[in-house]
């Protein structure tokens, strides 16, 4: 039994005398008093300690929300620098299948030239269409994984230059073009909706007067964030 409850019981038997008796002697009145104090003491000491306790309580809480926050906020980090080392990792793995596309479209080209050489109904004839069909197919499995990517071709040929789509390499002053109109297209560029992934290598319709083109090539940036447009 407690100290506590032993007090109680103490000031319980006090108070059934005095509605047994109507009053108390003086001993039995100073011993209430001192059992009061004693009891006032020990409530005192017990609020004291449960006021402690819940204060505890409330710093321990306080603590796990910092704690909390501060994993969420390190959780974030490591998602966003994820999410920006697959942008990275997708941004140069795209950027390396686009000379696969330029060898296939040069072969593609140069099979058309040959088999216009050839008689046909011959052989060679018949053996190069076969293989220009692969090839073709193969060129256009490619250009379906870059349309799945987000990745389309830079319109070049005929549209004003545009230096944030077009790189110059070379002029034409023979004015069969419009002046500022790309004439030709040396190697193809191509954009996603993040931006140029790689710009097209362009001539450009100038007059005989202008000065020359830088043909100094840009090379495009790979994305800094994925979250941004």
């Amino acid at each position: 039994m407690s100290h506590k409850h032993l007090i109680w019981e103490e000031v319980s038997q006090l108070a059934a005398r005095i509605a047994e008796n109507g009053s108390l002697g003086a001993a039995e009145m100073s011993s209430l008093v001192e059992q009061m104090g004693r009891l006032a003491k020990v409530q005192f000491k017990a609020n004291a300690l449960q006021e402690a306790a819940l204060q505890q309580q409330k710093d321990t809480f306080h603590a796990l929300q910092v704690t909390m926050a501060r994993q969420e906020e390190m959780i974030a980090a490591l998602q966003k620098s994820y999410r920006k080392d697959i942008d990275l990792g997708r941004h140069d793995l795209l950027l390396a299948m686009l000379p696969v596309v330029d060898g296939l479209e040069a072969s593609l080209a140069n099979a058309s030239r040959q088999m216009d050489r050839l008689p046909p109904e011959g052989e060679p004839h018949a053996a190069l269409s076969t293989w220009l069909d692969g090839l073709r197919l193969s060129h256009q499995r490619m250009l379906d994984v870059l349309a799945q990517a987000d990745v389309e071709p830079i319109v070049a040929v005929g549209q004003p230059f545009d230096p944030r789509l077009h790189v110059a390499t070379g002029v034409d002053t023979s004015g069969r073009a419009p002046l500022g109109s790309v004439v030709s297209e040396e190697q193809r560029g191509y954009r996603t909706q993040d931006g140029v992934l790689r710009y097209a290598e362009v001539v450009v319709s100038r007059p005989a007067s202008s000065p020359a083109v830088s043909a100094s090539p840009r090379v495009a940036a790979p994305p800094e964030d994925a979250t941004s447009p």
